[in-house]
């Protein structure tokens, strides 16, 4: 009896991988309801949070007293604002105007208070530092002069530009930034798949690369060029952008490559439910709750708008830290993607026969 090669042949096995084939339809519904809902839930509550009452605490601020004044007075002043209930304030001496003023450029202070003989006294802000800084010292000195009789004038030393509404625009631009950075990898990760060999993660990162260059000109472009918002800062905007962007796209891409499609609302809950509130917006670190003041800075949305404030008002003073968040973003990210993918080829190669023992086998 002669067969035919159609008969002899076995077809090859098909693989279905998708969770709808593994786990069925009904169940990857129920799945995907639970995990939106709680994804939508995770984002009123951490925004709400971290919004609803803002607190001032620790407000660094130096004091000064003016010549004419008993020796002392300014730590007596110091020493009252230390005591206040909540601790709106941490109070230290500075010597003088010209000091105080050299310790707000420098960030070491947020705020300073000139006791004067006579006359008002003065209450120096800098509202490009966060202009809800700037508000909660002016409520707290309006209570502290008011129940001593006195009263006070607000300079603006370092105010924010004229086209950036309460520093709301850095924010704006970073969280842009972080946006098109989580999306391009997760797109990445859904549409492509993690990469198989070594070459494919090479190639991925050379996009995240090109994109995050580009992405980040754009935006640097758009506030400096277009709308006039931080003019003259073009070519350092545009590398924290790259570093913004590469460090969100690097980072989810290696989620991907590590735990599959969980990266996506993985990265949107790091990104954007607890990324965006603790960035704080025109809200600096010292007026929204603690937990979100502490992680804030490390991570994308507010590395990039610390360092955009830093570059635009503050002649780059504190852009150390910016740079280090996204550089470990960056790091962590890479490790992941390559490490997962010499994994996977490792665990291939193990279950894959080789060729001379499948002659053998034959023989």
């Amino acid at each position: 009896m002669t067969t035919t090669a159609s008969e002899t042949t076995t077809p090859a096995p098909v693989h279905h991988d998708s969770p709808v084939s593994k786990y069925g339809a009904p169940k990857v519904m129920t799945a995907l309801v639970f995990g939106v809902l709680l994804l939508q839930l995770g984002f009123i509550l951490s925004y709400v949070a971290a919004f609803h009452q803002p607190t001032p605490r620790d407000i660094e601020v130096g004091v000064v007293a003016a010549a004419g004044l008993p020796s002392g007075t300014d730590q007596q002043v110091a020493d009252r604002l230390d005591a206040i209930d909540g601790s709106p304030l941490r109070a230290r001496v500075v010597s003088d105007t010209a000091e105080a003023r050299r310790l707000l450029h420098d960030r070491e202070i947020q705020g300073a208070f000139v006791v004067n003989p006579v006359g008002p006294d003065t209450l120096i802000t800098a509202s490009a530092g966060g202009s809800s800084i700037s508000s909660a010292l002016e409520s707290v000195f309006t209570q502290v002069e008011n129940s001593q009789g006195r009263q006070f004038t607000v300079r603006d030393e370092i105010p924010v530009g004229a086209h950036d509404n309460r520093g709301l625009s850095g924010f704006y631009l970073a969280v842009g930034w972080v946006v098109g950075g989580y999306l391009l990898a997760a797109a990445i990760g859904l549409f492509i798949g993690a990469p198989r060999t070594l070459r494919q993660a090479s190639a991925h990162t050379a996009v995240l690369f090109g994109y995050a260059l580009l992405s980040g000109a754009l935006g640097a472009l758009i506030t400096t060029h277009v709308l006039g918002t931080f003019a003259g800062h073009w070519f350092p905007l545009w590398l924290l952008g790259a570093g913004v962007v590469f460090g969100t796209a690097a980072f989810t891409l290696g989620l991907r490559a590590s735990v599959g499609i969980l990266a996506v609302p993985l990265a949107i809950a790091v990104f954007v439910i607890l990324g965006n509130p603790s960035a704080g917006g025109a809200f600096g670190s010292n007026v929204i709750p603690t937990f979100y003041a502490a992680i804030g800075r490390w991570i994308t949305p507010g590395a990039g708008t610390e360092g955009i404030r830093s570059i635009v008002y503050f002649d780059d003073v504190g852009l150390g830290q910016p740079a280090l968040a996204l550089a470990l973003y960056s790091a962590v990210g890479l490790g992941l993607l390559f490490g997962f993918t010499v994994r996977r080829l490792r665990k291939l190669e193990s279950t894959t026969p080789r060729s001379d023992v499948v002659s053998e086998d034959a023989s």
